[in-house]
């Protein structure tokens, strides 16, 4: 008797009492349904509560850590799951990809960030596996390591950038850099780690004898008092540096105000007839040290210039995308520029299945929950700004209820669902990845 009261103590606790019955996400007792719906709106009005507003409770897992739903069958008993989302597209293979039409991307977005962003956090669980195991011999190698900026950031053996070898010199081939597919090709991009100083003539050996058009870079060279990236290319102050056999001279500069675009020329000096080709350097400096951009302004138009200008290049020659470590915010980036090209095109996105696809070429792509959150809010700003009419609607009589950023549209009140950015201590940022492991 008593261990049955502390079980009924424990699931009332955890708002699971047996007595209630859940309708429409709201508790109600079983009996005197009526009275107690009296009680509630007489409480309701003396607190003026707008009718159909609720306060916000605290998530099953805020509660309980739990860090799965429990799901209540018709028979009462409890069954922990993980459900699919219904804007999911039906008929994939849900392990691997979960595409959304654009028409409903926002109402997906406005699920999946219900209860503190649960079904994120769910879902970005199951990408943290995808690709471990794989094997990186040549990375780990005695005279390759020291190559490396971390030592749990390698490249897998299948898909790294390998250079030609200079005169049968073991590790002579070594970059810590992957191929990676992009929208239009299997080998858009190239995710490659901020070079070292030991590195940075490697770099360009790379960018030379891959034929790349352009290098896109997310970090400053120096974050927080951290190094991040050594300086590879020239600047004012020196216009033209010879970098092993690659001689780069700076032709043009433009600043704006969160990014810089330069124009590289770059000359083989080994070759006796070498064809000066021309490099786009695309700098991204508003990367905040922690998390992610206060906005997704600034990124979704970076991106969308990138592509704008991006060389042409017949032959399909990569990109090299990097950060420091070549995981976060180059799989960020590289996630963005594919998404929006999927949703002008397809009219569908799959940002679960990018980064699975990513992940499969090089580890930790996307390496925060707070950057696959912050891809979706990406493309919520685009999803607004470009497809208006597929932004799902509802009715508020007052804005500040919900507090999420809006516009009118035929007289009508549209919001688009807010996601919320964690704040949280406990994220890293972005490339401050410890050699002991994220």
């Amino acid at each position: 008797m008593i261990m049955a009261e502390r079980a009924a103590d424990c699931l009332a606790k955890l708002g699971l009492d047996s007595q209630h019955s859940t309708t429409n996400g709201v508790t109600v007792p079983d009996g005197n349904t009526n009275n107690n719906n009296n009680n509630n709106n007489s409480a309701n009005a003396s607190l003026n509560v707008p009718f159909g507003h609720h306060r916000r409770s605290r998530s099953l897992r805020e509660r309980t850590g739990a860090d799965q739903r429990l799901e209540r069958l018709p028979g009462g008993a409890l069954l922990t799951q993980k459900v699919i989302p219904h804007t999911v597209i039906a008929g994939f293979n849900t392990s691997i990809s979960r595409p959304v039409r654009v028409a409903d991307f926002a109402e997906h977005v406005r699920i999946m960030s219900a209860d503190s962003d649960f079904r994120f956090s769910e879902e970005y669980d199951d990408l943290k596996l995808v690709g471990n195991g794989q094997p990186c011999i040549a990375a780990d190698l005695t005279v390759n390591r020291a190559k490396n900026r971390f030592t749990n950031i390698l490249p897998y053996d299948h898909s790294r950038v390998k250079l030609m070898p200079a005169d049968d010199e073991e590790g002579s081939d070594y970059l810590n850099a992957s191929y990676i597919p992009g929208y239009n090709s299997r080998r858009e991009f190239i995710a490659a780690q901020g070079p070292l100083p030991s590195t940075r003539d490697h770099f360009w050996r790379a960018v030379w004898e891959q034929q790349c058009p352009a290098i896109v870079a997310l970090t400053k060279c120096v974050e927080k008092g951290r190094d991040k990236c050594h300086q590879y290319w020239p600047d004012s102050e020196q216009l033209t540096v010879l970098y092993a056999d690659i001689e780069v001279t700076l032709m043009n500069e433009t600043v704006y105000e969160e990014f810089i675009i330069r124009e590289l020329q770059l000359t083989n000096q080994r070759e006796s007839v070498s064809t000066p080709r021309t490099v786009t350097h695309f700098h991204y400096m508003a990367w905040p040290d922690f998390g992610v951009p206060d906005h997704a302004v600034g990124i979704v138009h970076f991106v969308r210039l990138f592509r704008r200008r991006l060389p042409p290049s017949p032959a399909n020659r990569p990109t090299v995308v990097h950060c420091s470590a070549g995981v976060g915010r180059s799989g960020t980036f590289i996630a963005l520029d594919r998404s929006i090209q999927a949703m002008a095109n397809e009219k569908q996105v799959d940002v679960f299945g990018v980064v699975h696809e990513m992940r499969m070429e090089r580890c930790h792509m996307v390496q925060n929950e707070q950057q696959y959150i912050f891809i979706h809010q990406c493309l919520l700003h685009v999803l607004e700004t470009d497809y208006p009419h597929f932004v799902k609607s509802f009715r508020t009589p007052d804005a500040t209820l919900n507090n999420t950023p809006g516009f009118q549209m035929q007289s009508e009140w549209v919001s688009v669902p807010r996601i919320e950015v964690h704040q949280n201590p406990a994220f890293e940022d972005d490339e401050g990845i410890a050699e002991s492991g994220l």
